[in-house]
């Protein structure tokens, strides 16, 4: 037998509201194997505007498993799971279509090898699970006396069951002759339905005629007798068999292939038809992958838990914790496993769920079927899942998939995704009735897909027009002639316009951690899979009129600001969540040592420090941070005094002009402050001593346990109560506490009452640098950022932000700053009128 050689090539479409159908003509396994069958399709060309009968795939272009995550890849790699077939390299798939070769890839390939030719009939064959009267697709047809989507089901083919029952034992028949459906009775009729089905009432479908006074279904339904008898409704034969056209199972819209992808023009012009494409379709079929040795026990846990007597949210149960069998008892929930969350986590972390065009394809879709490899996955009841476990989480106050979550990846559940698709589609049918109500703006669905992610990184903007132009009046459509800075410049401008403020240039994360660094200084980087606004629940610049933008170029961003200081000096910045700086940066001692002993706010320096490096937010992100905060500070200092304190000692065997031991140290400098000239300074001398960046003992020889040592005595010299540690305290913290130490790449373990302030510094933190400006005051601000920079309000923006100069009207963003005691406009009162037009590049 020969097969084609010939590439296919894609004709135009004839319309601008036609598309392609696929239809799988037949599947040839070469000795039993289900290894690259020979598959043979057809193609057709349909306007949509003729409302065709087919169905959508849903499913990602490339690996579906986890393969990039640090839990489960060497897991695979345990069960030599390979991954090769997925490259695009390696993978050679190709089907034939009108007798040509049209390559496809690999898990486009698996889905059209393994999804069944049945998925439609078993769906309309079964009910809901969860309600007792479990209706069936056919029973919702008879009931709304749908007779277009009845045919659609009847379409399904032989295996589709035309008496199919509920819960009550009540068949389509039934419910048609209930409410008076006379079209819907002909049709199941011709059909071969049973008229003599009795339900758990012990009646048929003529009783409910009769009841509900439906003579003519009565009449039909009492002259079906006998094989010869002829039942006419005016000159049709009821008895002639029906005549069905195809089913949406024989048709799908696949966008891979039913899109010619190197036509940008049918690309944009496809794109902006999704809405409606996935709207129309019969229904949708959801491809995860192909299996793994998870799936199996992660369709079983989600029965678990969906099927449970009791409400899984306001359970006692941590999700994915290793929990004994008597919590679940106790909460009236199924037993489960350590091993089947982990088969749960594995789903949650699947590529499917982490693809843009995916939200759409679910929002917009009616009817969802799902499919592991050759399992039927249960969908609807998946979603469930995914919400329960995710607000059990809430409720917590915690995330508990941590292990799950790679090391430099946001720290956010792990089904947060799949429930992100769950309530955008709720949004869309109940509107502001839905449970977490937003509106379906541009801004709202940038920021709730923002950990998704797009192959072209403009589809993280185009991926989300088919849901505006679901919802709104304006048609957006996408244009792929445009390059990945200008689009993401223009929906950045179009947010800006929208809300009618910069809060959005919070988004924009340091340029050193962006994966597209041509972008504009001021734009987002949507490619990312996160971004950390810290300070756009500020108003640093309250009480200043806000202008629109200016009209410029698109790469140009035209604001009005006012310079309010400038960068000073600045600290190390992290590097990773184990980072030691994270939690205890000995170069803020230095930068403390700049300010003046009472702050600008009244408050102690020491206070300053530790409400500056989380922001002054507790972790959920409310004003101010809790006070507790400060005494978890200190505990936290106590212990990485130690850690330094314990490393040093180690170095000391081989270096002897490191002290001995912590004793040593702290006889040292307790000796040096109780001897002149330490002696005799009072508060004031020691503040301005140390208040200049070449007398804060900031050199490298002044960087070591001793020094660490003798700044926190600064501090403990100035204040009543400092929020740094004392010698006293670190040395009862040193001798008499359980601590662990500090080792690269460990997490660290801080006492419990202090993970709250950590968590809250970590989120905000991270990746970012403590710095000081001339005026003294203390900030947060980018990696990026230099001595020289200046800080800068924008009004209309929330935060502070640090700028750099280009030329005498363009300036570098470099990033959104904390400024503490700055941030709800207490250095601009007075200077609306040195307000100036900027342009941010």
């Amino acid at each position: 037998m020969s097969h084609p050689a010939e590439p296919y090539k894609h004709t135009s479409l004839p319309t601008a509201t036609s598309i392609r159908l696929l239809r799988i003509d037949s599947k040839e396994f070469i000795n039993d194997s289900t290894n690259n069958p020979l598959i043979t399709c057809s193609f057709k060309t349909v306007d949509l505007n003729t409302n065709p009968c087919y169905h959508a795939l849903s499913y990602t272009w490339g690996n579906p498993y986890p393969a990039d995550n640090e839990y489960f890849r060497p897991k695979y790699d345990e069960a030599q799971l390979s991954f090769t077939k997925y490259d695009p390299q390696e993978s050679n798939c190709a089907i034939h279509v009108d007798g040509k070769l049209l390559s496809v890839s690999r898990n486009l390939f698996d889905a059209l090898c393994s999804v069944p030719d049945d998925a439609w009939a078993r769906n309309c064959n079964r009910g809901n699970s969860k309600k007792t009267k479990a209706h069936a697709p056919l029973h919702w047809a008879s009931i709304s006396g749908d007779e277009k989507f009845l045919l659609s089901v009847l379409a399904g083919g032989g295996s589709v069951d035309v008496n199919v029952v509920d819960g009550m034992g009540r068949s389509g028949l039934s419910f048609a002759a209930e409410f008076g459906r006379l079209g819907i009775v002909r049709i199941l009729m011709r059909a071969g339905a049973n008229r003599e089905v009795v339900d758990g009432e012990g009646k048929m479908a003529v009783d409910y005629a009769k009841e509900n006074g439906h003579g003519e279904i009565v009449e039909i339904l009492e002259a079906w007798e006998g094989e010869e008898t002829q039942v006419r409704a005016g000159k049709e034969d009821l008895r002639t068999p029906l005549q069905l056209a195809d089913g949406p199972q024989v048709w799908v819209w696949i966008d891979q292939i039913c899109i010619n992808q190197e036509d940008l023009e049918e690309r944009a012009t496809q794109v902006t038809m999704m809405d409606q494409i996935y709207r129309k379709a019969q229904y949708t079929l959801v491809w995860l992958g192909a299996e793994d040795q998870y799936t199996r026990m992660a369709i079983k846990a989600i029965w678990k838990i969906d099927l449970a007597p009791s409400d899984f949210q306001h359970s006692e149960v941590t999700p994915y914790a290793n929990e004994g069998k008597d919590v679940y008892e106790k909460s009236d929930i199924p037993f489960i496993s350590p091993e089947e969350w982990t088969a749960l986590a594995a789903i949650f972390l699947r590529d499917y769920f982490r693809r843009l065009w995916v939200v759409q394809e679910n929002v917009l879709s009616g009817t969802i079927l799902g499919y592991c490899g050759k399992h039927e996955f249960p969908w609807r009841e998946f979603c469930r899942v995914a919400q329960l476990v995710y607000f059990r989480q809430l409720l917590l106050g915690r995330i508990t998939s941590t292990k799950y979550i790679n090391s430099q990846d946001a720290v956010v559940g792990i089904e947060s995704r799949a429930v992100s698709l769950v309530q955008w589609r709720e949004r869309l049918d109940k509107g502001d009735e839905a449970a977490v109500p937003k509106e379906f703006s541009l801004e709202s669905l940038v920021f709730d897909t923002w950990t998704f992610r797009a192959t072209d990184p403009r589809d993280k903007i185009f991926g989300l027009y088919g849901l505006l132009n679901r919802t709104g009046q304006v048609k957006w459509r996408p244009d792929y002639y445009k390059s990945v800075e200008e689009v993401y410049a223009e929906a950045t401008k179009k947010i800006i316009q929208q809300s009618g403020e910069l809060r959005m240039l919070s988004a924009a994360v340091d340029c050193s951690l962006r994966n597209i660094p041509t972008l504009p200084s001021w734009v987002p980087d949507y490619s990312m899979t996160y971004t950390n606004m810290m300070s756009a629940v500020y108003n640093a610049a309250r009480g200043l009129p806000v202008y629109p933008i200016k009209p410029t170029a698109w790469d140009v961003l035209g604001v009005s600001g006012v310079k309010i200081d400038t960068v000073l000096d600045i600290g190390n910045t992290t590097h990773g969540p184990g980072d030691q700086h994270m939690i205890f940066d000995p170069r803020w001692l230095e930068l403390l040592l700049l300010l003046p002993i009472k702050y600008h706010n009244g408050q102690t320096r020491t206070e300053a420090l530790w409400r500056t490096i989380c922001g002054d937010q507790h972790v959920k992100g409310t004003l101010p941070a809790p006070a507790h905060y400060g005494e978890a500070f200190r505990k936290a200092l106590c212990m990485m005094v130690s850690v330094i304190a314990k490393n040093e000692i180690k170095r000391a065997v081989d270096n002897p002009r490191l002290p001995p031991s912590l004793k040593a140290a702290l006889g040292r400098v307790r000796n040096m402050w109780s001897t002149p000239p330490m002696s005799t300074l009072k508060a004031e001398d020691i503040e301005f001593d140390f208040s200049e960046p070449d007398r804060n003992l900031s050199g490298p020889q002044h960087r070591n346990l001793i020094y660490y040592l003798f700044k926190l005595q600064c501090f403990a010299a100035t204040e009543p109560s400092p929020f740094t540690p004392t010698l006293e305290q670190v040395e009862e913290y040193y001798s008499s506490t359980s601590w662990e130490a500090y080792e690269k790449h460990n997490t660290i373990v801080l006492p419990e009452e202090c993970a709250d302030f950590y968590q809250s510094v970590r989120s905000r933190y991270g990746k970012r640098r403590v710095f000081v400006t001339s005026k003294r005051y203390l900030g947060l601000g980018p990696a990026s950022m230099q001595p020289g920079d200046e800080i800068w309000v924008l009004p209309g923006a929330g935060a502070a932000f640090v700028l750099r100069k280009v030329d005498d009207s363009s300036m570098r963003m470099i990033g959104e700053a904390y400024v503490h005691g700055a941030m709800n406009g207490e250095l601009v009162g007075g200077l609306s009128g040195e307000l100036c037009d900027i342009e941010l590049v």
